[in-house]
């Protein structure tokens, strides 16, 4: 595998990611695929992902401070959710600081690998993370066609905020996935209709303007999940406030790389 292909971007402005905030809860069961509206206090048992997801998040050498998250995060649902498995290839855009950078890592193996743009310098101290790779802004990574996992979590707002275009970078992330892999996009949501209004003040976005700007690049929206919905936020007030950071409403999407028309089936 090649970690040097550059992909034509315009990434110098994909600094941001910090916009990235502590959300979970505690380890509920996995819904199947066809079961995505289990509600956020949803009693504790074991998750249906089990394995590697599970033990990636009970792995002894995970920081305290990435384990305080997991009540707001839900990692065992989101990860499942997006079929994350031992021996994947994974892209991580815009990982701060590292969360699921680690869970990732650990729950792919060592037989899979994970690609991290802007992750923390400190996550992967000592090589305590042997199978993440740090890629630059615009760059492919993998070889084209061998991603089975692209994903993003609270950055889409930034993008749109710092007006960085996303047509260039939803084609890079096309040009990564093979057919039949999932774009992963999880942000804050933004009052129903408000587009983009709210994404340098609130830092929220409008979940309809998500869509539409990754299907019009050509992916097809396979499922959503509520796992991370908080009926109880407005989306009126900021993410960072001392009563709502962990617990704003949040979208959950799960985008696949389609099959060239005249192809045999994928699945």
């Amino acid at each position: 595998m090649k970690h040097g292909v550059r992909f034509i971007g315009i990434f110098a402005l994909l600094w941001l990611a910090a916009c990235a905030e502590p959300e979970t809860t505690t380890a509920p069961q996995a819904p199947a695929a066809e079961d995505i509206s289990e509600p956020a206090d949803a009693p504790p048992v074991a998750p249906q992902s089990g394995g590697a997801v599970q033990a990636a998040i009970s792995h002894a050498d995970r920081p305290d401070e990435d384990k305080a998250r997991d009540n707001d995060r839900r990692p065992d649902l989101v990860l499942a959710f997006y079929g994350a498995g031992p021996g994947m290839t994974v892209v991580e855009y815009i990982a701060g600081g590292g969360y699921y950078t680690e869970l990732l890592s650990r729950t792919v193996g060592e037989d899979g690998h994970v690609f991290a743009t802007r992750v923390a310098e400190e996550r992967l101290e000592g090589d305590r993370l042997s199978n993440v790779t740090t890629i630059e802004d615009g760059e492919l990574g993998v070889e084209a066609g061998g991603a089975d996992l692209v994903f993003t979590a609270l950055n889409y707002h930034d993008l749109v905020n710092r007006e960085v275009p996303r047509e260039p970078l939803l084609q890079l992330m096309m040009n990564q996935l093979r057919v039949g892999g999932t774009l992963a996009i999880i942000d804050h949501a933004a009052e129903d209709g408000s587009g983009s209004r709210d994404v340098g003040t609130l830092h929220r976005i409008d979940e309809q303007l998500v869509k539409d700007e990754v299907l019009a690049a050509g992916f097809e929206l396979a499922q959503e999940s509520d796992v991370l919905r908080h009926a109880e936020d407005d989306r009126t007030q900021g993410v960072f406030g001392d009563d709502i950071r962990g617990k704003t409403d949040r979208f959950v999407l799960m985008f696949r790389k389609p099959q060239p028309e005249g192809t045999p089936n994928w699945q």
